[in-house]
């Protein structure tokens, strides 16, 4: 099953011709990657393909694209995420050094790739995932080659924030949005991954099943389980602080933001309940009692100053004495 099946129809419908340069625009974990590889399989496969038929998987070039040796597929990506998709065969400390930001060096040599044939006579791909990770001397780089558009070399950059890339870029590509998946489709993509189970966190992630995919696949939905579960049962916030902590340490990729962002929500959802609405993010047979032992206005003051405490949650100086603050703030609406 493809995730937003109809821009997959929209792209590979009979008749469609592509621009030389795609922008897939909108949330993380909605499915903009898994469809600019698909789509990138089907540019390259050697057997010929009907309307919205993917690619064939068995010709040469499938078997290379799918071992990640195609000489006419480039991914262009920041060093550190090449690094986490390498996992363990990368250190702790080169991944903390592996940049962030997409080089010049990587654009000089895509320009390279650009200029010569390709290697089957067929289709080139080159995939940017994210387009934002250009600052603007790079991205004026990428511009001098889609200026020069070849009828058999595609473009399909990927952007979470798309606003921030230049106009210059943006007037050079074809923007395409995509949005949380249906709930429906969300559900059944969920299933055939086996976690059809964990379908009640897809409103904690923004109804992007491939953020909920990844956590469960990362070890942090685990973490975020005990969190939510001490949110639900509070107890004494500097003995939860101390819990926190562990939860960071623990090594599945919780940080310090995810359990304020958490907090935030959690905080969140008591407000709409108590004043009479659903809960966003949350089962409401949790929050709802929860949610009567506050007041309006101390609900309101927790957020406001937890909002303040995100802006330090990437830099805490002390991370233990930031946690107790947390927690004391976040649980004193049950004591109004």
């Amino acid at each position: 099953m493809i995730l937003n099946d109809q821009i997959w129809r929209s792209l590979t419908g009979e008749g469609v011709r592509l621009p030389h340069a795609l922008l897939f625009a909108g949330p993380a974990g909605v499915g903009k990657r898994e469809l600019a590889e698909a789509l990138a399989a089907r540019l390259l496969c050697e057997t010929p393909r009907g309307a919205h038929e993917p690619a064939c998987g068995r010709c040469p070039s499938c078997v290379m694209m799918a071992n990640g040796q195609h000489p006419d597929f480039r991914l262009v990506q920041p060093e550190a995420d090449s690094a986490a998709e390498e996992g363990e065969n990368q250190g702790e400390a080169e991944k903390k050094k592996a940049s962030r930001q997409i080089r010049i060096q990587q654009i000089r040599e895509l320009e390279d790739f650009f200029h010569v044939g390709g290697h089957r006579g067929g289709a080139r791909v080159c995939v940017i995932d994210p387009a934002e990770a250009m600052n603007p001397i790079v991205a004026n780089s990428l511009l001098k080659i889609l200026e020069e558009p070849s009828p058999s070399f595609y473009f399909i950059m990927i952007s979470h924030r798309w606003r921030n890339l230049l106009p210059t870029l943006l007037s050079r590509s074809r923007r395409v949005m995509f949005g949380p998946q249906p709930l429906e489709q969300s559900r059944r993509w969920l299933e055939e991954q086996k976690l059809a189970g964990e379908a009640k966190w897809l409103p904690f992630f923004g109804h992007a099943p491939l953020q909920l995919f990844d956590a469960v696949r990362s070890g942090r939905l685990k973490a975020l389980e005990k969190l939510v579960n001490d949110l639900e049962r509070p107890v004494e916030p500097l003995a939860l602080a101390a819990r926190w902590e562990g939860l960071v340490k623990e090594g599945a990729g919780l940080s310090i933001e995810d359990l304020v962002v958490t907090v935030q929500k959690w905080l969140h959802d008591l407000g709409m309940c108590r004043v009479g609405h659903a809960p966003r993010y949350f089962d409401r047979n949790a929050i709802a009692p929860l949610a009567q032992k506050t007041t309006l206005p101390a609900l309101v003051r927790a957020q406001q100053q937890i909002a303040q405490l995100r802006a330090w949650a990437n830099h805490p100086l002390n991370p233990r004495l930031f946690l107790e603050d947390l927690c004391v703030r976040a649980f004193k609406p049950l004591n109004s």
